[in-house]
């Protein structure tokens, strides 16, 4: 585990509800991989944040939910 500051910014969560680790967390990553995919960033109004240290990262806790952030701005 690392313990660390996350730049504050402007993030977008792609998220999803409690599961079952044994037998649905390979489904609930491949349906936050496509909803990731498939955001439409330009009507959004926002892009990906590619700045040096913005992070990008996610965590679960499969009784609460399975989260992905990424970093975005406002595109210019």
């Amino acid at each position: 585990m690392m313990l660390m500051d996350v730049p504050e910014g402007e993030y977008i969560v792609f998220e999803h509800g409690p599961f079952d680790f044994q037998t649905e967390s390979v489904d609930v990553e491949a349906k936050i991989e496509a909803a990731m995919k498939e955001f439409n960033y330009e009507e959004s109004g926002y892009e990906l944040d590619l700045t040096p240290k913005r992070v990008f990262y996610f965590y679960h806790d499969c009784d609460r939910f399975f989260k992905y952030v990424r970093p975005v701005r406002r595109k210019q």
